[in-house]
């Protein structure tokens, strides 16, 4: 018995914190692995997805409850191993999840309660790079602002991983669709994605450029993953009764947010978290349909995925941050 529990015990590149801090706090190390019990399976991990809330549960802005902490939230795999009672899923299958914490690993084994069947069509690395963006952006254009025909969006850091995907979605749902960006470089890429209008984020004259494309009217809903460094400016850009989505705050928290200016405009400001939208399993499915049909559909087109080795982890994060990466990020163990 003590042989065949050594043979089914494996070792597997992963990624961890001991302390939260600075890139520099991310290590690769090898773990070993065993089987999956009750409800779980094991995978063999062929693309991870790299987000932004990854930096916050390494820098401290989020909590983690204990050390040693492995980042990331979603990957795409293939099954290697089927634990007791799992029915819909079975060795070999194609799979991918979109938050399950520790994705940073070669193989991991997980609950089956949050993964999705992958799309023959669809690849590994594609899966990877559009769970969670592209599940963001289906919840921005089509659940809390269903965007239509007619409609003018503004999208900040347009050229951005679910800026980009939201761009392009829009477009297809009929949208004229304004959109800022940090760099000349992302410019163009922006413009590459069908951006009808794109500023750069700290250009003198942008809220009267805006108001001249809208006819003074404003947009109908400003999608904001930047925060502090654009916020106040969308406010003078949004229709009467229009919104504003505050999705991600990659430069910051806003402060002092103007409450009078919101009410004066009945501006709904909309704070969402993806998990209050993806409620139970039936959700979770319809969101990747979705997104996968989009993919399927060319909706996106080429997806434009920047790619590093996983034990490249704290080389990843360092450059999201100083935002020198476009498109989605994605690990290769």
């Amino acid at each position: 018995m003590s042989g065949l529990i050594k043979a089914n015990i494996k070792k597997s590149g992963i990624v961890k914190i001991y302390k939260q801090g600075g890139p520099s706090v991310l290590g690769y190390e090898k773990e070993t692995i065993g089987e999956p019990g009750l409800g779980q399976v094991r995978i063999r991990q062929e693309a991870i997805g790299l987000n932004f809330v990854d930096t916050y549960f390494r820098d401290g802005r989020f909590p983690v409850k204990s050390f040693p902490y492995v980042p990331g939230v979603e990957a795409a795999g293939v099954i290697e191993a089927v634990g007791p009672w799992v029915t819909e899923f079975k060795t070999g299958d194609r799979v991918g999840y979109h938050f399950i914490p520790g994705a940073y690993a070669e193989e991991r084994i997980v609950s089956t309660n949050q993964l999705i069947h992958i799309p023959d069509d669809v690849t590994f690395e594609e899966t990877a790079a559009i769970l969670v963006k592209g599940f963001t952006a289906r919840m921005l254009v089509k659940s809390i602002h269903a965007v239509s025909e007619g409609d003018t969006i503004l999208v900040h850091a347009a050229a951005g991983g679910v800026g980009s995907l939201v761009t392009k979605w829009a477009k297809a749902l009929g949208a004229t669709v304004i959109g800022t960006v940090g760099s000349e470089e992302k410019k163009a890429i922006a413009l590459a994605n069908g951006v009808d209008y794109v500023f750069l984020a700290e250009c003198d004259g942008f809220v009267n450029s805006v108001n001249d494309i809208t006819g003074g009217k404003g947009v109908d809903v400003v999608y904001d993953g930047v925060g502090r460094d654009t916020f106040t400016h969308s406010i003078d850009l949004i229709r009467k009764g229009g919104k504003i989505v505050l999705y991600g705050s990659s430069s910051g928290q806003p402060e002092n947010i103007d409450h009078a200016a919101l009410r004066r405009k009945s501006i709904n400001l909309v704070t969402p978290a993806l998990s209050a939208y993806i409620p139970d399993y039936e959700t979770l499915k319809l969101f990747a349909e979705d997104t996968f049909a989009a993919i399927q559909e060319g909706i996106f087109g080429k997806l434009a995925i920047t790619r590093y080795p996983l034990s490249k982890a704290n080389e990843a994060q360092a450059d999201l941050e100083a935002r020198k990466t476009t498109g989605s990020v994605i690990l290769i163990p």
